[in-house]
């Protein structure tokens, strides 16, 4: 009975140290970049916007404590041309009206800050973002331009229709002096979503591109202190 009772106390510290190393304060970095374009597959101008999510959260006695979030627009836009050199293209300022009815300037990001749930499943961490249908996302103005023969066919056959995670809000197009130019409004959706699992470990990396490349993910988990 005795050595039972011994071998018991030795599992349960077993376990104890085990998981021991999961408590503290935990940080999420999610860095990502949209590239947002106005074309066809051969004739497109555009931008790309880049951004990064911070979730924080603390880990006590295997655990989930509390947790916070905070997102933001990082200011190394970029913009590119299929094919190179023809279009002209960069950021606007405007004005975004929301579902609400309420009115922001652009370049606009819903959430800069935001409250987190979450969940302990043995060494995996479920995330739980308290943002609001349809979670965080940024709206842009941005003006694409060239003075190629070509435009007419760039304006005319490029699609006006409501891509995956974004919607195209609206486009005006202008032809003056020889010069095609159009003014895109867009919105994207960016993570988190309502929940992302990640495996409790230092250092944990993940990099994901999309099918097209149009948009790429980067998160980088670390333990940043104890709780």
């Amino acid at each position: 009975m005795l050595k039972r009772f011994q071998y018991l106390i030795f599992f349960i510290l077993s376990i104890q140290h085990a998981y021991a190393d999961m408590d503290g304060r935990w940080q999420l970095i999610i860095t990502g970049s949209d590239q947002l374009e106005y074309g066809t597959e051969f004739l497109a101008g555009g931008v790309t916007i880049p951004w990064q999510t911070i979730l924080e959260f603390n880990i006590k006695n295997s655990r989930f404590d509390k947790g916070t979030g905070t997102a933001r627009l990082l200011p190394d836009m970029t913009t590119h041309s299929r094919p190179e050199g023809m279009f002209d293209c960069q950021q606007e300022p405007g004005i975004f009206a929301s579902n609400s009815g309420q009115s922001f300037t652009m370049p606009h990001l819903r959430y800069q800050a935001f409250p987190m749930l979450g969940e302990v499943k043995e060494r995996n961490v479920l995330l739980k973002p308290y943002l609001d249908y349809p979670g965080n996302y940024f709206a842009v103005l941005y003006e694409c331009s060239t003075n190629d023969g070509r435009g007419s066919v760039w304006i005319e056959r490029s699609p006006r229709i409501a891509r995956e995670l974004g919607k195209r809000q609206n486009s005006q197009s202008v032809i003056k002096d020889g010069i095609y130019s159009v003014n895109i409004k867009e919105v994207k959706n960016i993570p988190p979503g309502p929940e992302l699992s990640f495996p409790l470990e230092d250092g944990y990396e993940l990099m994901l591109t999309d099918e097209y490349g149009a948009r790429k993910l980067h998160y980088h988990l670390t333990r940043i202190g104890d709780e």
